[in-house]
C-alpha cells in the first residue's frame, strides 16, 4: 500500500516535470518557425518573441502547477494512513439478533504501525428492505450508532448487537492532535437467520395447506362449510400485546427520552473535575436488552477525557439497562446504572402490505387448488 501511494505521487511530479520540459523547448523552437506563405499573412514577426513565449510558458506554468498541487496534496496524507476494519465472527457468519458482533478498527501509518495518539469517529447506518420488511421496520436506513471513540495503539473496538439483516454501511474517519484527517468507507451484509427461512416456509405451506382444505370443503355441502367456519373461529387466537438509578454521585449518566427509528443521546461524567489530567478514566459502558437478556452494546476500558457522549439507536421497544463504570489510577471503580424504556411504534403500513399481499396470495391458490381437485374428484 505505501510503496503504491508513492510510486503514484512520484509519477505525478515526473509527468508535471516532463510537461514543463516540452513546453520549455517549444518556446525555443517557437520563434524560428515560419509563416505560412500568402497574402493573408503580411505581418511581420515580433522583434522579440523569444520573451514573449517565455512570458507565456510563465503563465501557463503559473497555472497549471497550483492546480496540479491542489488534486495532489490532500491525498498525500491520506495514502500514508491505512484503516483496517473486520468483525469477530467473519462476515459470512454474521446474523441478526443472535449473538453481540465484536467489530474492530486498525489504525496504521505509511510503514504499518498503529498509531500511537488519536480518535475514531464512527456511523453506522442500517440497510434497508427491498422487497419484504425486516423484523423492525422502522429501523431500516436509519442511523444507529454515532461515536467517537480514542485509539489504544492504534487499535478500536466495541460490541453490537445487528438488528436486521442487509447491507451495513460503516463510515470512520480518523483525526490525529496535529490536526491530520483520514476517512474511510466501508460495507458488510448480514444474512438472514436460517432458522426463520425454515419457519417462514413452514407457515407458507400451512397457509397453502389451509387453503386447499378450504377450497375442498367450500366446494361440497353446505354443512362441512358450516363446521369449517365454527373451527375457524373457535381456534384460539394469540395476540402480541424508565426508571433511574444511580450508583455513585461522582459520575453522572443522562440518557434521552428512548424511540425506536430515532437516535438517543447516551452521555456519561465525571463530576468535580476541572482538571483535565485527574478526568482522564477508562471507561466500560454496556447496554443490556432485560427482555432477551442480551448485551446489544459494549465498549470496555476506553480511554476519556472525563466525559464520553453518543448517539445510539434502541431498536426493539422494550427495556434496558446501561451499565457505565469508570476507572481511575488510585480510586475505587465509579459505577452508574440506569433502566430505560424504549418507545415502540407501530410497523408503517408499506411494510405490512408485501407481507399481507404473499400470505393472502398463498391462501388463495390453495383455494384454487382444492376447488380443482375437489371437481377432479382427486
Amino acid at each position: 500500500m505505501a510503496w503504491a501511494s508513492g510510486f503514484g505521487t512520484g509519477f505525478v511530479f515526473d509527468q508535471i516535470r516532463y510537461l514543463f520540459i516540452c513546453l520549455r523547448n517549444r518556446s525555443v523552437r517557437c520563434p524560428w518557425r515560419e509563416l505560412p506563405r500568402g497574402s493573408r499573412h503580411l505581418a511581420q514577426r515580433p522583434s522579440r518573441p523569444r520573451r514573449c513565449s517565455l512570458s507565456l510558458i510563465r503563465i501557463i506554468r503559473s497555472a497549471v502547477l497550483p492546480a496540479v498541487l491542489l488534486l495532489v496534496a490532500p491525498n498525500a496524507w491520506a495514502d500514508e494512513r491505512n484503516i483496517y476494519f473486520k468483525t469477530t465472527p467473519s462476515f459470512e457468519h454474521l446474523r441478526p439478533y443472535a449473538d453481540p458482533v465484536t467489530l474492530s478498527l486498525l489504525v496504521t501509518d505509511v510503514n504499518g504501525r498503529p498509531l500511537t495518539e488519536g480518535a475514531v469517529s464512527i456511523r453506522l447506518d442500517a440497510p434497508r428492505s427491498r422487497v419484504f420488511s425486516t423484523d423492525f421496520p422502522w429501523v431500516e436506513g436509519t442511523r444507529l450508532q454515532d461515536m467517537q471513540l480514542n485509539l489504544r495503539q492504534g487499535r478500536a473496538n466495541w460490541k453490537y448487537l445487528l438488528p436486521i439483516r442487509g447491507d451495513y454501511r460503516l463510515t470512520v474517519d480518523v483525526s490525529t492532535p496535529d490536526g491530520r484527517q483520514a476517512s474511510k468507507e466501508f460495507t458488510f451484509y448480514v444474512r438472514e437467520n436460517e432458522r426463520k427461512w425454515a419457519a417462514l416456509a413452514a407457515f407458507s405451506a400451512g397457509l397453502f395447506c389451509l387453503g386447499v382444505i378450504a377450497g375442498r370443503v367450500f366446494t361440497g355441502t353446505r354443512k362441512e362449510a358450516m363446521m369449517l367456519v365454527a373451527a375457524l373461529f373457535a381456534a384460539p387466537v394469540a395476540l402480541g400485546a424508565g426508571e433511574s438509578r444511580l450508583g455513585d454521585k461522582s459520575a453522572l449518566l443522562e440518557v434521552g427520552a428512548a424511540t425506536v427509528g430515532r437516535p438517543t443521546p447516551v452521555r456519561w461524567r465525571l463530576e468535580g473535575h476541572t482538571d483535565p489530567t485527574e478526568s482522564r478514566a477508562l471507561l466500560s459502558l454496556a447496554i443490556v436488552h432485560l427482555e432477551k437478556g442480551k448485551t446489544v452494546f459494549e465498549v470496555e476500558r476506553v480511554p476519556v477525557a472525563g466525559e464520553f457522549a453518543m448517539n445510539f439507536q434502541f431498536t426493539d421497544g422494550a427495556e434496558y439497562r446501561i451499565v457505565a463504570v469508570g476507572e481511575q489510577p488510585g480510586r475505587k471503580p465509579i459505577r452508574s446504572e440506569k433502566t430505560v424504556s424504549a418507545v415502540a411504534l407501530e410497523p408503517p403500513t408499506k411494510a405490512m402490505i408485501p407481507a399481507f399481499g404473499y400470505f393472502i396470495g398463498l391462501i388463495v391458490l390453495g383455494l384454487a387448488a382444492g376447488r380443482w381437485s375437489k371437481r377432479r374428484g382427486i
